[in-house]
């Protein structure tokens, strides 16, 4: 079964060109560009893998995926983030967040990560 990906950053044309890069790679994903449309599509839809930015408006992506996690146990979170200093690591390593990894993102080095947590497209 190919995995489903959440990808959300509040930066529409990141996100969109991530979907799209994912898309062609194999994968199936959702976009969305705040946390409470993130946590909606969550509610309905069954995600392997959630892809976030740290810095967005209204809710930062910790927050996002402490909610995430706590109505999708099984969910892997991985985040993308211009800040990688400890103050961002940490909380979002407690919050079970699997990497953090920094942006601009090198979509060649994102592919193995993400078939290291959900495995690759069927």
């Amino acid at each position: 079964m190919t995995p489903n990906i959440l990808l959300v950053d509040d930066n529409r044309d990141s996100c969109d060109l991530a979907a799209k890069w994912l898309c062609r790679s194999g994968y199936h994903a959702d976009t969305a560009n705040d946390g409470p449309t993130a946590l909606e599509l969550a509610s309905h839809n069954h995600y392997d893998l959630a892809i976030i930015d740290f810095q967005m408006p209204g809710m930062n992506g910790v927050d996002l995926f402490r909610q995430m996690h706590e109505q999708h146990p099984e969910i892997v979170g991985i985040f993308l983030t211009g800040f990688t200093t400890i103050d961002v690591v940490f909380p979002a390593i407690d919050a079970g967040i699997m990497r953090v990894l920094p942006k601009p993102v090198d979509f060649n080095e994102l592919l193995p990560v993400i078939e290291e947590y959900v495995g690759g497209p069927e």
